[in-house]
């Protein structure tokens, strides 16, 4: 975000809870605020950021997490001239409920794997005995893989659902859901809706992630084609009347027709990848922020690989923990003309500030590699 909008000629200035923030390193960082946790203080929060932005007369707000909920419902505790380009609140609240947002989309036309919703123990027993695994028990609302587990066998379900009833402390009513597994290949598309309507979007296959069996955070991927996926994706955010930045993961079934099993209403992890392949998404959310009318149109190059270097780092260090000596071992094969989400050699110390921020945070949560913050699965 920072080195993409530096680029344009905007002034840039950021904002983390966290001292470490890779951004605030940057040599295209303008300025940094030290701000509170938004999941922990979300007032406060909120509040930072008003005072942040009159100080530094920032007018485009950015928010590239969770937050973006907060700013949706509080807007007007922002100053009066800030520009933001957010959904509105019901359309938010259903893309990033799994279980909400299925029956709009498929009903547009775009392909879910089989949801069912689980009321009752007795229920999930009786479902149990119906289901081809493998499955995948999901919470409704999280971040990253936390809340998501893979089950392959029957006996196994009950306990894994629970278990993350019990690690959440989820009500009845925000219990997980149960989705039929798909083995296929692993992509996803990013893009940015003006108003409803689609004004850039950027594909990309996944070919590693931290987990094992491509699951979790992508560290490894490569930019494609494909034109079926981006139609079924425009007619899914189109049906939620989008507007501002958006990700989605994908998952083709063994015929090859790709499924959408999650959508994530802010900017994505991954997002240096379309944008290192011309397809420069925090540029083209910006303006649309601004109101720009006639926003040129971008294309992304294909078959750009890009990695995230701690990424795979950590993914190491999950493979050794559990005894995949040969899977940590291949992600220190090199990658020809490979690019990097996190190494810029014209701007390189956002690169150590990442790796010193996930090392005290690996740390405190005695050796986590995916630490929970309160409030971010639920």
């Amino acid at each position: 975000m920072v080195r993409s909008l530096a680029a344009r000629g905007v002034e840039v200035h950021v904002g983390d809870s966290s001292r470490l923030a890779m951004s605030r390193f940057s040599r295209y960082c303008k300025s940094f605020t030290r701000l509170p946790d938004f999941f922990l203080e979300p007032d406060a929060y909120i509040d930072a950021v008003n005072r942040a932005m009159q100080k530094t007369g920032a007018r485009v707000l950015l928010p590239c997490f969770e937050d973006v909920e907060l700013f949706i419902r509080h807007r007007e505790r922002l100053p009066q001239d800030a520009l933001l380009a957010v959904p509105a609140l019901n359309d938010w609240a259903v893309a990033e409920d799994k279980l909400d947002y299925v029956e709009r989309v498929a009903a547009a036309g775009c392909p879910v794997p089989a949801t069912w919703r689980i009321e009752s123990r007795e229920q999930l027993r009786e479902l149990t005995r119906q289901l081809e695994f493998p499955v995948v028990v999901k919470v409704r609302m999280g971040n990253g893989a936390r809340g998501v587990e893979i089950v392959e066998q029957a006996d196994k379900l009950e306990a894994t659902f629970f278990g993350i009833v019990d690690t959440y402390d989820l009500p009845q009513s925000r219990w997980p859901i149960v989705q039929q597994g798909l083995n296929g290949k692993k992509y996803k598309l990013d893009g940015v809706f003006d108003r409803g309507k689609c004004v850039g979007t950027g594909t990309y296959r996944i070919l590693r992630c931290k987990g094992a069996g491509r699951f979790g955070t992508s560290t490894y991927r490569i930019t494609d084609e494909f034109p079926e996926l981006t139609e079924y994706c425009i007619r899914a955010l189109e049906a939620l009347n989008w507007h501002g930045i958006f990700n989605t993961d994908w998952i083709c079934s063994a015929e090859g027709l790709p499924h959408l099993i999650d959508i994530n209403g802010r900017l994505s992890g991954g997002v240096a990848v379309p944008t290192l392949a011309g397809m420069d998404l925090p540029w083209l959310w910006y303006q649309v922020a601004v109101g720009v009318q006639e926003i040129m149109p971008i294309q992304q190059t294909p078959d750009v690989r890009v990695r995230w270097l701690l990424g795979d780092a950590i993914g190491m260090v999950e493979h050794l923990k559990t005894g995949k000596v040969r899977e940590a071992v291949a992600i220190l094969r090199p990658i020809p003309g490979c690019r990097h989400d996190d190494l810029s050699w014209s701007d390189p110390f956002p690169l150590f500030g990442e790796a010193a921020d996930y090392f005290w945070k690996f740390a405190r949560s005695r050796g986590s590699t995916r630490p929970d913050i309160a409030g971010m699965v639920r």
